[in-house]
């Protein structure tokens, strides 16, 4: 009895005595501020489908930690999946830089859909976020024209938050590309 009190008095130490790490999440959201308004569908362009690399579509940020190694951050995650929050980011982006509202492909009119693939999202070793990603048009069936877009973000500050913020700039990048090759299309 004499030993097993001092036991568990340093076992009831050892567990108050350690630490718990909280869980950081990221909403991937514009930094505009929207207002109440009707809502203008674009004549012209849908968005169809958006489609995540898989090992990118999980909770944990990604960090490449060698040559085509990633790991995925235990915690600092998305506060929502990512090939949801993408494929919203990426249609508001877009409807912003086009000035007029793209809707999903199956609620919308418009003759040509833009079709997406983001294939590498994540922080590198050297302090950077890297975004891979194609895209298409489609016009009756049939692709019109495809693009590759890829783009590095130098992180402001060491950390998961700087991270986030890059990832943000990057995907904000590439929908203003979007919009750019779209307005000059004949």
């Amino acid at each position: 009895m004499k030993i097993a009190a001092p036991l568990l008095l340093l076992t009831l130490l050892v567990g108050c005595s350690s630490t718990t790490i909280d869980t950081q999440y990221y909403l991937l959201r514009q930094q505009h501020v929207f207002e109440s308004r009707e809502l203008t569908p674009s004549p012209d362009f849908s968005l169809g489908s958006v489609d995540i690399a898989s090992y990118i579509d999980q909770p944990g940020l990604m960090l490449e930690v060698g040559n085509g190694q990633v790991r995925p951050a235990q915690y600092h995650q998305w506060a929502e999946p990512l090939h949801n929050s993408v494929r919203v980011f990426l249609q508001r982006e877009i409807s912003l830089q086009l000035g007029t509202d793209v809707f999903p492909a199956a609620y919308s009119p418009a003759s040509t859909s833009i079709e997406i693939r983001v294939d590498q999202l994540h922080g590198t070793s050297d302090g950077k976020a890297l975004l891979l990603a194609y895209w298409w048009t489609i016009q009756d069936g049939e692709i019109q024209s495809i693009f590759q877009y890829t783009e590095t973000e130098t992180l402001t500050a060491d950390g998961y938050a700087a991270l986030a913020n890059a990832e943000e700039v990057l995907l904000s990048g590439f929908a203003k590309s979007i919009a750019d090759t779209l307005q000059a299309m004949p």
